[in-house]
């Protein structure tokens, strides 16, 4: 009996250290000691990850019409000053960011469901000319981290709506005798935009881990807007929070 009693209790051992995994026991109390995530864990499957970024944006229709057309009054004569107002036509086709560049800023949620994939929501805004301007989509990426590396390229695409904005017409001023100005000069109206653009978006990037939970992402993204003559680009630097 008391050889069937040891011969069991040795068995009993072996089965809890074969069922030990990565833990390791320290000290004369058996402290559990967890062990680091593999080097290669820098990108793992079923991860949430969270971009806070800044940008600059860049329209790609800057600059002046060539062909300004006539396009009958814009609000008539001034009875208090005689001044009389002709649209002549638009500055830009821009009726977005209309500027050159427009810093802004925005944020973006993605859940990883493969090592490779990932479903997210963006929102941003930028400093368009005279009005605010943003939009949020629905994205999909796919990243391709190389080998044990902290790196990882990835390009991603998406859907949603932007908001805001301006464009600017050219407008022909003329005064009416008696005024003492000028008689004729011509003058740029901004107006600001109120309705909402389907919008598309394309882009690529790459994202460095620091730790396993922090990292730093780059990428550019080509944004495509209804009613044309509204495309952007946009350049985005940030952090990214994983968990």
């Amino acid at each position: 009996m008391k050889r069937f009693t040891l011969t069991f209790s040795i068995l009993c051992a072996a089965c809890a250290l074969s069922y030990a995994g990565t833990e390791s026991y320290s000290g004369k109390d058996k402290e559990v000691v967890q062990q680091a995530p593999a080097p290669c864990e820098w990108y793992r499957s079923h991860e949430w990850d969270f971009n806070l970024w800044g940008s600059m944006s860049f329209p790609y229709n800057t600059g002046h019409d060539s062909d300004f057309r006539t396009s009958g009054f814009d609000g008539g004569t001034d009875q208090d000053f005689g001044t009389e107002h002709r649209d002549i036509g638009n500055v830009s086709h821009d009726r977005f960011i209309n500027r050159d560049n427009a810093w802004g800023g925005g944020i973006d949620v993605k859940y990883f469901f493969s090592k490779h994939w990932g479903l997210g929501a963006e929102g941003f805004v930028v400093d368009a000319n005279d009005n605010a301007a943003g939009g949020g989509l629905a994205t999909l990426t796919f990243r391709w981290p190389i080998g044990c590396s902290r790196f990882a390229p990835y390009i991603f695409t998406g859907f949603g709506a932007t908001e805001g904005g301006s464009h600017t017409f050219r407008n022909f001023i003329e005064k009416h005798p008696g005024t003492g100005d000028e008689p004729e000069f011509r003058q740029n109206l901004t107006v600001r935009n109120t309705h909402t653009n389907a919008t598309g978006q394309i882009g690529a990037g790459l994202e460095i881990r620091i730790t396993h939970h922090i990292g730093l992402m780059g990428d550019y993204a080509y944004n495509v807007l209804e009613y044309g003559h509204n495309d952007f680009g946009m350049a985005r630097v940030g952090v990214t929070l994983s968990y």
